[in-house]
């Protein structure tokens, strides 16, 4: 995304259209007719507006066999999706789903209350710290690294921290949550993080693909190794 000229990307996301498709596919694959039952339009409408969005490089398409998936084309336009919906409005009257505020997927990476949870938590342990020096509750930075207990909280989570591999993705950072207006663990790092707590059962997809179940096992694990008492933190 990095390569395209900005003007291509907004104006391929400036159409409500694709840009419902776009946070349609930030819960993940889909298939051509999952996203026309989904936004309920005709074939021809959905298929010039999923072009332009392949052609600005947001998403891409894959061949299934006789079937056509399309998926979010990488992390960085996830995060581009998640902060447009930051700036969203959430009137006082229609509150944010309860379930995908308490835990669900950004892209690959842990969200919702249990995303932000979990950065506190390794951010109190030091395994995490921001890079910048002003540290007070309303400040927000997405610069964060590795701290002095890094190796081996992670490894206690079951993450094997990857080597940094700038020309893939950004390595770790802060990544500004759309529900709870506080920074969950994003990058490779936050990846390898939500891939280990998936496949310990930690936490399970629920029946929306984006929103995710933290298990009792997965609550006992968190609250051994970085002390998170997760009913606590999503009952305060």
């Amino acid at each position: 995304m990095n390569d395209l000229n900005i003007y291509t990307i907004t104006s391929a996301i400036a159409d409500p259209v694709r840009l419902s498709v776009m946070i349609y596919l930030i819960r993940g694959r889909a298939s051509y007719a999952g996203i026309q039952q989904h936004l309920e339009i005709s074939q021809s409408n959905l298929s010039n507006h999923l072009a332009v969005l392949v052609r600005a490089g947001l998403i891409r398409k894959i061949n299934n066999g006789r079937r056509n998936d399309y998926e979010i084309a990488g992390a960085d336009v996830a995060q581009l999706i998640e902060l447009l919906q930051n700036m969203q409005k959430v009137p006082a009257h229609r509150p944010v789903i309860k379930n995908i505020a308490i835990a669900r997927t950004c892209y690959d990476h842990v969200a919702g209350k249990l995303g932000v949870s979990v950065f506190n938590a390794l951010k109190d342990r030091e395994a995490i710290m921001y890079n910048a020096p002003d540290t007070s509750p309303t400040y927000f930075s997405e610069e964060v690294s590795l701290g002095i207990n890094a190796e081996k909280t992670f490894q206690a989570l079951g993450v094997d921290l990857p080597p940094a591999n700038s020309a893939r993705r950004k390595y770790i950072y802060a990544c500004l949550d759309w529900t709870e207006k506080k920074p969950h663990l994003a990058g490779a790092i936050g990846a390898a993080l939500c891939q280990a707590m998936m496949e310990q059962k930690w936490v399970v997809r629920n029946d929306e693909k984006r929103v995710l179940r933290v298990t009792d096992t997965g609550q006992a694990a968190l609250k051994n190794i970085i002390d998170l008492d997760f009913n606590a933190y999503c009952n305060g």
